[in-house]
């Protein structure tokens, strides 16, 4: 058996898809959830039916909703290519088998539409070799779980896996085998104690030890008693129970038995639904229908005839008469009629020519128009469209973009400066108030209490400097003074007029940090660094003064009372020198105003207050400072506005004339542009896209007008021609008058009433006037047949308007329906009966909605329980009645014979019940013997060749290394013989060489399990775990079996496909992708 093709109607995510199968290896690769399992399951399907309902993933349901099944081509081992095709929904799955007819090694699809339904076992029988489901399965569907499974059993079990996999009724077998021994160790075990003959006879031994201590028991028949009660209220629960369970047992086994008829029920009233309307017709429509067509059928056929007849009788009577002349001119006719048809073509071909000359009229009036209304054939064909002219068009159509672009651009550009100018103007109105208003603070910083003069930030702090240095200087010397003047102070009045002045400096120096940090910190505008740095100047100055004095406090007071005593009052000290020359460069009139603060400041050294007229004038030193800082801030700031106004207005001014020169510009192009549309006739106002397009429509309209040109002159010739041909066939059939009459409708038709005439002249009257006589009486038996036909016709008619249909087709389509579901309303009818048979309604209905909400797997498990149930019922009640009968007889030998009669009966049952479970353990010991002994015929028979074809092909998978496969029946497991003669057992091979053992052994028992049918084997990846030596090896393997059989061989791996292409020349590969479900 070779599989062909593949097609697959719907199954899972596949519909509508057709794969060519006609290879001895087919390679199905893609990746996963590409639907290579699918695959694998529909190629099963289609040889052994779909799964159960219960069983939806390998059912695999259409996921589109189509139609579920499909067909597979397949050739026999007779060399005749057969079509299986399966369908859930057509005959229950059931196969049905189509001859495919062989043309030259091709086969036709459609050879043979003659279907013949076969059943299960007969398709397994005649077409796959007697190889049922499970031995298809173990041995021909192998995957790569399967071999996995296999791994994991035990040495024992796995023999007798791969054996019973060889076996048809290997799995049945081995099941009664398990039964067998189960039932066996129930029954007796040498040492066992729970076994019903190891229980017998132990209380066997107590009935012997009870008869020995035999003694009168009134007690033991009162609970005697109690229990025979017990039993009868069982027995009675039982009773009430049973009947009950017959009952839904016998509604399942009903509805089991009738589930096939009732679905064929369903079917048939589902399919008659689609034509009920067919059955409004009236009765014996049908007969009546039959009855016209036939009739019809029979006029028309005795019209036709008697048409032909007529036909006959007309062209004799044409060709009656005679003349010569006439017969003179037959061969000039003849000619003249064979050119017939060519002038008949070559005047239709002239009409063509018209309408396309008609049309091509309108397309380039049309054309015109579109171009200029004032445009005329004349100018459209002095226009020469030239390259020259398109590229000066799209030249100029660039440019006119470009300086629309241009405009633009100036355009946003000119909006946007002047934007920018206008804030700019804002931004200058702003910085001028507030620099007068900074101006005015620095002038009525100026007019303070000591009138500073100096009117930058540099030359003032440089005057502070001097001035606070000379200060300080003048401080100490007025402090020497007053050390000297009171030379009996004590070292601690020093000491405190040093604190003092160390106080001072402290001061300043304070003074001088704050100073500097405002200015850091900003308070001070654009000098801030200038004025923290002056301020920390000052700062350092005084505590470096505040430390030289204190050297000279106190390390020459000798000196300071030698000066204190030597100096005159008319001399003025250093210190008050330098104040006197830092006051005139700081203050505007340092004469009368100096003296002043002089006085001041003498006074309030003397009371060591000083610090108060420095920090005074420092003060307004620092408001000087600042309000020359933001004069000057915003004196820069005006003056970039300004710069930033006039750098504006410039670029401004630039971009106006840029655009003042664009217009120019663009008015020189609208110029030259305007000029170039006059010369060429075209409108001023158009584009030069405009101009274009008119190009492109006016070199179309000269192409359809030069196509106009050749058409009018070959119609020109061709009416001539014409001409010619129609003056010759006038002058032939002249004097003849039908032939005249008919030439002014055609030539043809002239000319062959000329020759009929020709011909008609040579028959003789008198036989002209006996066809004459015929046709008439052929007219009038026509015109009484056609009477008949249009009576038929208005039968028909008023038949097919009365069923409310329009065509005679519709009408005999509802016939044909009509008789379908008459025949499907019988069937249904029969099947309804036939169900019903000896139930009642009630029945009936139990049994319908058992089918309605159960599948036949739900039935068979149902049916099962129940009869479980009713045998467990069964069984109670048979217990529970020889219960109470054991009881009874208990009871009435205690009341009349004592314990020892029941002892003995006891004892009597016992040991009928040992003799009968002893023939049991015999006849199950006997059992199991033949069933062994069988078992060791067939492996006796099968094991050397399936265990010498295992040995050859587990040699080429390991590439020699291991060379022989044997199996012990009175060792467990299957062992290997490698190179060295060393024997290794399968359990101990790694995971790639168990799998290539066990893929050897279902290789070998495939082989030997249908040697007459050579069934596809289907292998599902199962080269996964080799190396790449090994794949190389199972590859060439493949292709040694692909001569004995064809191999389907499905894998997601690159490297395995590559290999199986490149080891079988003639593989065909089958690349499926998870995105392409349905290829046609």
């Amino acid at each position: 058996m070779r599989l062909q093709e593949a097609y697959i109607e719907g199954y899972g995510r596949f519909h509508n898809r057709r794969l060519d199968l006609d290879a001895p290896v087919i390679v199905i690769y893609g990746p996963n959830e590409a639907g290579k399992s699918t695959l694998f399951g529909f190629v099963r399907t289609m040889l052994y039916g779909f799964a159960r309902r219960s069983q939806p993933a390998l059912r695999a349901e259409p996921v589109y909703g189509v139609r579920h099944g499909g067909r597979l081509l397949f050739q026999g081992e007779e060399g005749q290519s057969y079509y299986v095709l399966r369908h859930a929904d057509e005959a229950g799955g059931k196969p049905r088998l189509r001859k495919a007819g062989n043309t030259h090694g091709a086969v036709l699809e459609h050879a043979s539409l003659e279907e013949r339904l076969l059943e299960q076992r007969e398709w397994e029988t005649g077409y796959l070799g007697g190889v049922q489901e499970r031995l298809f399965r173990g041995l021909y569907a192998i995957t790569l779980t399967e071999l996995q499974e296999v791994g994991i059993l035990s040495g024992a079990e796995l023999g007798r896996h791969l054996y019973q996999a060889g076996w048809e009724s290997g799995g049945a077998v081995a099941a009664a085998e398990k039964e067998i021994s189960q039932e066996l160790e129930q029954l007796f075990k040498p040492k066992g104690t729970n076994q019903r003959v190891n229980a017998n006879l132990r209380r066997l031994e107590q009935l012997e030890a009870e008869w020995r201590r035999l003694n009168d028991n009134i007690e033991g028949y009162n609970q005697c008693k109690q229990h025979e009660e017990a039993a009868v209220k069982s027995l009675e629960a039982i009773v009430d129970r049973l009947p009950q369970l017959q009952l839904r047992l016998r509604y399942s086994q009903k509805a089991l038995a009738s589930r096939p008829a009732w679905l064929r029920m369903c079917q048939a009233a589902a399919e008659a639904e689609q034509y009920r309307y067919a059955e409004s017709f009236p009765l014996g429509a049908e007969q009546a229908w039959q009855e016209w067509l036939r009739r019809r059928q029979e006029i028309e056929a005795k019209r036709d005839a008697l048409r032909q007849e007529a036909g006959r009788t007309e062209r004799l009577l044409a060709e009656l008469s005679y003349d010569a002349g006439l017969i003179a001119r037959m061969a000039d006719a003849e000619a003249a009629l064979q050119s017939a048809e060519r002038m008949h073509s070559l005047k239709d071909q002239v009409s063509e020519w018209d309408s396309e000359l008609g049309v091509l009229d309108e397309s380039i009036g049309g054309l015109v128009m579109s171009i200029s209304p004032e445009w005329t054939e004349r100018q459209l064909r002095e226009l020469h469209v030239t390259i020259g002219e398109r590229d000066y068009a799209r030249s100029m159509q660039e440019r006119a973009q470009a300086l629309l672009r241009q405009e633009e651009r100036l355009a946003s550009e000119l909006e946007a400066l002047r934007l920018q100018e206008r804030e700019l103007g804002s931004q200058l109105d702003e910085a001028r108030t507030r620099l007068q208003r900074a101006k005015e603070t620095l002038q009525g910083s100026a007019q303070g209490r000591f009138t500073l003069s100096p009117d930058s930030k540099s030359s003032l702090m440089a005057a502070w400097n001097e001035l606070d240095d000379a200060l300080r200087e003048w401080e100490i010397e007025l402090g020497a003074e007053a050390g000297a003047g009171a030379q009996s102070g004590t070292r601690g009045t020093r000491q405190v007029s040093s604190g003092k002045g160390m106080a001072g400096a402290i001061i300043a120096a304070t003074a001088a940090v704050a100073l500097g940090g405002a200015a850091a910190l900003g308070w001070l505008g654009e000098a801030s660094m200038l004025g923290a740095a002056a301020a920390v100047g000052a700062g350092g100055i005084s505590i470096g003064f505040w430390i030289s004095s204190r050297a000279r406090g106190g390390a020459a007071d000798p000196r300071s009372r030698s000066l204190g005593g030597g100096r005159g009052r008319g001399s003025i000290p250093q210190g008050e020198h330098r104040v006197r020359e830092a006051l005139g460069s700081m203050m505007k009139d340092a004469g009368e105003r100096s003296e002043e603060l002089l006085e001041q400041f003498r006074h309030n050294a003397s009371r060591d207050s000083g610090s108060m007229l420095r920090s005074m004038i420092r003060q307004e030193v620092q408001a000087r400072v600042e309000a020359i800082g933001e004069y000057e801030l915003w004196r820069m700031r005006h003056d970039e506005a300004v710069s930033r106004l006039e750098r504006q207005r410039e670029s401004a001014s630039e971009r106006q004339a840029a655009a003042d020169f664009l217009k120019r510009q663009s008015a020189e192009f609208t110029r030259q542009w305007r000029e170039w549309l006059t010369e060429r006739s075209l409108q001023q106002s158009m584009s030069p896209s405009a101009a274009l397009e008119a190009l492109d429509l006016a070199e179309s309209a000269l192409e359809q007008l030069k196509r106009y040109d050749r058409l009018t002159l070959r119609r020109d010739e061709a009416s001539k021609e014409l001409t010619r041909y129609e003056r010759k066939a006038s002058q032939l059939c002249e004097g003849v008058e039908a032939a005249e009459r008919l030439l002014h409708q055609d030539s043809a038709y002239g000319l062959q009433a000329l020759l009929a005439e020709c011909r008609r002249h040579a028959e003789i009257r008198k036989e002209s006037l006996h066809l004459e006589v015929r046709l008439r009486e052929l007219s009038l038996e026509l015109a009484d047949e056609e009477s008949k036909l249009a009576a038929i016709a208005q039968d028909m008619g008023a038949a097919v308007s009365e069923a409310g249909l329009s065509q005679e087709a519709e009408y005999a389509a509802a016939l044909e329906h009509l008789r379908l579901w008459r025949s499907l309303e019988a069937e249904r009818n029969r099947l309804y009966l036939e169900l019903t048979a000896g139930l009642t309604e009630g029945d009936w209905n139990e049994v319908e909605q058992l089918l309605r909400h159960a599948d036949e797997e739900m039935l068979s498990s149902r049916i099962e329980e129940l009869r479980d149930e009713e045998a467990a019922l069964n069984l109670e009640y048979q217990e529970l009645l020889e219960r109470k009968g054991a009881l009874g007889a208990v009871m009435e030998q205690l009341l009349q014979e004592g314990e020892r009669q029941r002892l003995a009966a006891e004892r009597e049952m016992l040991l009928a019940g040992l003799d009968a479970d002893m023939e049991r353990y015999a006849v199950l010991s006997v059992s199991q013997s033949l069933i062994e002994s069988t078992k060791r015929i067939y492996e006796k028979e099968k094991q050397p060749i399936v265990l010498r074809h295992a040995s050859h092909y587990m040699s080429k998978l390991t590439e020699g290394r291991y060379l022989r496969v044997s199996a012990d029946p009175n060792r467990s497991g299957i062992r290997v013989e490698d190179r060295e003669n060393s024997v290794l057992d399968s359990g101990f091979l790694s995971r790639g060489t168990a799998e290539q053992l066990y893929l050897s052994m279902r290789l070998a028992l495939a082989k030997e399990s249908s040697p007459s049918l050579k069934l596809p084997l289907l292998l599902d990846d199962l080269f996964v775990n080799f190396d790449g030596n090994r794949l190389k090896a199972a590859a060439d393997l493949v292709a040694e079996l692909s001569g004995e059989r064809q191999i389907l061989f499905f894998t997601c791996q690159e490297h395995t496909r590559d290999a199986l292409l490149t080891a079988c020349p003639a593989a065909k590969l089958i690349a499926l992708d998870t995105a392409a479900a349905v290829n046609l």
